[in-house]
């Protein structure tokens, strides 16, 4: 049945409701006839519903998990509810057909109810009705726009605001019946109920493949669960239980990493997730406690020294956690993170200056919220960040900001040719982690990447076309030493049968500058002209790579901008080491120590299977051999202040 029968099916039925037909409207989508009259109908329904104990407020992910939620319901029926860069009046419904002057994301969130969250909160803490009176007022005038006059608008019926439309109903209509309001009202709340399930049951129009399915099941389990004298409730919930454990088991990794690239998106769904969990809704399906326990554990890593979010994919660089999420860790975690499945390794150490973060990222399992950033590394220096993400924009995908902050030359990793990586579903590979070991002092990072497609970085992501596509053959594998308090190392080797302009970017935090020294020497000092590290590039003939200086670049195309809040951009300062051929191997070098440290020295060989990296830094050597075999066998010899160490792998 397509929304467009169900819409006017229910519509029939409240023309005969609003006519007093009162038995005909509503009795069809009852589980029960032991009822003679309209009057006994409704006597049951509130029973049914005030007898079932599976009725609660299921708090969302989009709710932060405050200490007082009434506190705060009180701060924004004054001020507002502050969402997608506007402000939002709690207190009346919002103008639904004035929308479409709005962004995609702000159309969304009013049409998936993201304002009540905050009241339904505070109704369940207290025990002032207010707050079920505003919220009530709003979602019923949208039954009435969208349900009852069956008004358009292509996000009313959003895959994923359908679903969170639906965790919210069947609390609302539990308190319109504690609270006896009028049965019309009810029974409007009823129907639409009814609607929702319907839509969310329709296994063509989950979107198994994105998080947004697991929302349109969420809202399908919260409904049924909720409503289960609803004739249709107990076929749904065995769908809905089916598709869950479905996508639950292709939404995360085996080491418990969300597949949609944003660790923000990751902390989203764990909030959500432990909310299931808490509901008790989903003891049909016992192997999701351990999988939340694992994307819990993941959670604890998903922050920086500033303790916000790691701003990968659409996460935004100013996101606070410790009050919105509910697995966050409350202090930074130290040692080595590794997920091999996953394909993300972060690092996080401390000393007297402060403390330091390195993330590698590795990944593409999805389309979804996937920048262009295969091998893409952040790094944070004594508590500061040094190599940054130009972060997320607004999901106006058309665009030019946006479509900059997806782009590869917004990372830091290698270009080829100006194109972007593809993300072509057909390209994707998982996990690209080869191995991630700890060796002496140095920890040792390595990721390979093998390009067959290449993709314009002008064209939205929404709108790339299979014709689109570059065909090309580039091995792209990224090496990286780090020695804490001494030096990050990133090695890149590129393996090619065709030349190719390649540039290497590395996107410098916005309070800080660059000051170029010789061909391969460039500072980077802070506001108070402090030396924060030296960078020293080198490439494996011993040739200077060309550098690249640029920030806050408008024409011939954006270059040198940062997102912090997701809505506005800034300047920052952009290193690019370009060089051009077939077969190329080249190192960067950020210098913390800057004390005599002399040229990096990189060779590799044996078709790419041998890489040499060596460095000295005031007297002492790190010397690293990597040789890779013919049986997947990984060795690694170093002499690291003179101390010797190997490892197989």
């Amino acid at each position: 049945m397509t929304f467009t029968e169900i819409s006017e099916k229910a519509g029939d039925r409240l023309r005969e409701l609003v006519t007093s037909s009162t038995l005909t409207a509503v009795s069809s989508c009852i589980d029960d006839e032991n009822y003679s009259s309209a009057s006994e109908l409704f006597d049951l329904i509130n029973k049914s519903v005030l007898d079932n104990s599976d009725v609660e407020y299921f708090a969302e992910a989009t709710v932060a998990k405050k200490a007082d939620p009434v506190k705060t319901a009180e701060m924004r029926l004054k001020n507002g509810f502050n969402t997608g860069g506007k402000n939002v009046d709690m207190k009346k419904p919002p103008v639904w057909s004035e929308l479409h002057n709005s962004t995609r994301n702000f159309r969304y969130k009013m049409h998936s109810w993201v304002m009540l969250d905050t009241l339904l909160s505070a109704d369940e803490k207290s025990d002032d009705n207010k707050y079920l009176d505003f919220a009530v007022n709003i979602a019923y005038d949208w039954i009435k726009n969208f349900i009852l006059q069956q008004k358009t608008d292509e996000f009313a019926w959003y895959d994923m605001a359908v679903g969170q439309r639906a965790t919210k109903l069947p609390y609302m209509l539990f308190r319109l019946i504690q609270n006896k309001a009028p049965k019309e009202l009810i029974f409007h709340f009823i129907l639409a109920c009814e609607i929702h399930i319907v839509e969310l049951s329709q296994r063509e129009r989950i979107a198994v493949h994105s998080n947004h399915g697991l929302f349109q099941i969420a809202g399908l389990i919260a409904l049924v669960r909720s409503l289960p004298w609803l004739k249709i409730s107990k076929d749904s919930y065995s769908v809905a239980i089916e598709v869950m454990r479905e996508m639950l088991n292709d939404h995360f990794s085996v080491d418990g990493l969300h597949k949609e690239h944003s660790p923000e998106y990751h902390l989203f769904m764990v909030n959500h997730l432990s909310s299931f969990l808490e509901s008790g809704w989903l003891e049909d399906i016992p192997e999701l406690v351990e999988l939340v326990s694992k994307v819990e554990e993941a959670s604890h890593w998903m922050q920086n020294p500033k303790m916000e979010v790691i701003p990968l994919g659409d996460s935004k660089n100013s996101l606070a956690s410790l009050d919105r999420w509910h697995a966050i860790s409350k202090k930074l975690k130290i040692g080595l993170k590794v997920f091999h499945h996953g394909g993300l390794a972060i690092q996080n150490t401390t000393s007297k200056k402060g403390k330091s973060q390195l993330v590698f990222s590795a990944q593409f399992h999805s389309r979804q919220h996937k920048h262009a950033d295969h091998l893409n590394v952040l790094y944070y220096l004594n508590g500061h960040p040094l190599l940054v993400d130009a972060g997320t924009y607004t999901y106006q995908y058309d665009l030019p900001e946006r479509i900059y902050c997806e782009s590869t030359r917004a990372h830091n990793t290698v270009e080829i040719d100006g194109l972007n990586y593809s993300r072509f579903r057909q390209d994707s590979f998982g996990s690209c982690l080869d191995f991630v070991e700890e060796i002496g002092e140095c920890t040792i990072f390595s990721g390979k990447v093998h390009h067959k497609h290449l993709i314009s970085s002008f064209i939205p992501n929404n709108k790339i076309q299979n014709s689109d596509k570059v065909e090309c053959d580039v091995e792209h594998t990224r090496t990286i030493v780090h020695y804490p308090e001494h030096f990050l190392a990133i090695i890149d080797q590129i393996n090619s049968s065709e030349s190719h302009d390649y540039i290497q970017w590395n996107h410098i935090a916005p309070h800080l500058s660059i000051r170029k020294y010789t061909n391969s020497k460039v500072g980077i000092h802070n506001s108070k002209e402090e030396s924060v590290c030296i960078v020293l590039t080198s490439d494996s003939e011993a040739n200077p790579l060309d550098i690249i200086e640029i920030e806050g670049q408008s024409q011939p195309h954006l270059q040198g901008w940062f997102s912090h809040d997701g809505t506005e951009l800034i300047s920052n300062p952009v290193l690019g080491f370009s060089t051009f051929g077939e077969n190329k191997a080249f190192v960067t070098v950020f210098d913390f120590k800057m004390k005599n440290t002399g040229k990096p020295y990189i060779r590799v060989g044996s078709n790419g299977n041998y890489q040499r990296f060596a460095l000295t830094q005031d007297g002492s050597k790190v010397d690293i051999k990597i040789r890779k075999s013919g049986n997947d066998k990984t060795s690694i010899e170093a002499i690291i202040d003179g101390k010797e160490f190997s490892k197989i792998v």
